[in-house]
């Protein structure tokens, strides 16, 4: 009876972890049960659904590392993404079943849980299958990331399933486009006639929407950019400038953390020695994973931002920005997976500490933060 307490306590803790971790939400998690009935209550209709197979819009999609080395192997990005269905209505992680969108046996699996048509003819179940590929391209699913792939993929859901307004998608655009300009204004500096200013504008255009490789061949040339990569490359460009600009915008709140990390991440109550020995292990390991995290986002935004400078703003060799683009598809996505690593550690943090000011934890709810926290960003 005692091993089997302790295997439910276990399995309970695990439970528990992980609601906290949905509760929190994060660009690791894409809660689309959720987003899915506020879009009911804003009577949205079939038709603005995110999903033609009704019941896959009751899932739940989370960013995880592949538990075994042949699933590894099998995908080309470490993190994959993992589709839950649940059991009851709450769509919550009390019960369900889940599996890997890169599962060999995923078209089964969406046929039993989701019902979705088994006729490889089936034009709503391969849309359906095309924005799961969408989804699990992504190195996180940030809102403004993937809103904006699914636009350029040609699709239409109801906006309530991106938590971006407007105005902020907007903002976005425009500094991504601003980074865009220079680059058409190199490969392109020959043009001299009257509506030149409207002809680079309309090349920025076709940048952003990555889906016209012809006019903008100079580009690639002038950048030795392989044509057949061409659209990739630009599109992981443009996900390394949103970072960019998330990053400049979430530096205050990832000083916090790390202020509180070094500070007030002690136990408010006393413990045995050994308690404490495991306590300190944990926070040494947590602070070191969350220093290698920002450590790594810092380093590889510095050398995008050098190489950017070295051409366009002192014009000077374009070999450092060559470089970038030539590793742009690997950076994004380790910079995607680094960041909502750290957000979503902080989220999590949040629904332990609250918004008091008094942010001391009892040795308990720390101990399981921690372990949460190191799961978290060690990818384990």
């Amino acid at each position: 009876m005692g091993h089997t307490r302790k295997r439910v306590s276990i399995e309970r803790l695990a439970v528990e972890q992980l609601s906290r971790m949905l509760q929190a939400g994060s660009s690791r998690v894409f809660n689309c049960a959720a987003l899915h009935r506020n879009v009911l209550a804003a009577g949205g209709a079939p038709g603005q659904f995110l999903f033609k197979t009704r019941d896959l819009n009751n899932a739940i999609f989370m960013k995880e590392v592949y538990p075994d080395d042949d699933m590894r192997e099998a995908s080309t990005n470490p993190v994959g993404t993992k589709i839950f269905f649940s059991y009851n209505q709450k769509a919550d992680l009390e019960g369900g079943k889940s599996i890997f969108l890169n599962d060999r046996n995923l078209r089964t699996a969406l046929q039993f849980h989701a019902g979705m048509s088994a006729s490889e003819a089936s034009e709503e179940a391969a849309a359906d299958l095309k924005i799961l590929k969408i989804i699990d391209e992504l190195p996180s699913v940030d809102p403004f990331l993937f809103r904006e792939r699914m636009e350029s993929e040609g699709f239409d859901p109801h906006p309530g399933y991106f938590e971006i307004t407007e105005a902020e998608f907007g903002r976005v655009r425009d500094h991504v486009m601003r980074q865009f300009q220079p680059i058409v204004e190199t490969a392109f500096e020959g043009v001299t006639d009257a509506n030149r200013a409207v002809y680079l504008k309309t090349l920025v255009n076709k940048l952003w929407d990555g889906n016209d490789m012809d006019a903008l061949k100079p580009v690639i040339k002038a950048m030795r950019i392989s044509e057949a990569d061409a659209a990739e490359t630009f599109y992981a460009w443009k996900g390394i400038i949103y970072y960019d600009y998330v990053f400049s915008r979430r530096q205050e709140t990832w000083k916090d953390y790390a202020n509180w990390l070094n500070s007030e991440s002690r136990p408010l109550d006393s413990m045995p020695s050994m308690a404490q020995m495991s306590m300190d292990q944990q926070l040494g390991e947590w602070r070191k994973l969350y220093q290698k995290r920002w450590k790594a986002v810092h380093l590889m935004l510095s050398d995008y931002r050098n190489s950017y400078e070295i051409l366009f703003r002192d014009h000077k060799s374009p070999e450092p920005f060559i470089k970038f683009l030539n590793t742009a598809g690997k950076r994004f996505y380790q910079l995607g997976d680094s960041m909502s690593r750290i957000d979503h550690t902080i989220e999590v943090w949040r629904t332990y500490v609250g918004n008091s000011s008094m942010r001391f934890l009892r040795f308990e709810p720390l101990f399981e933060l921690g372990r949460t926290s190191v799961r978290i960003l060690g990818g384990r």
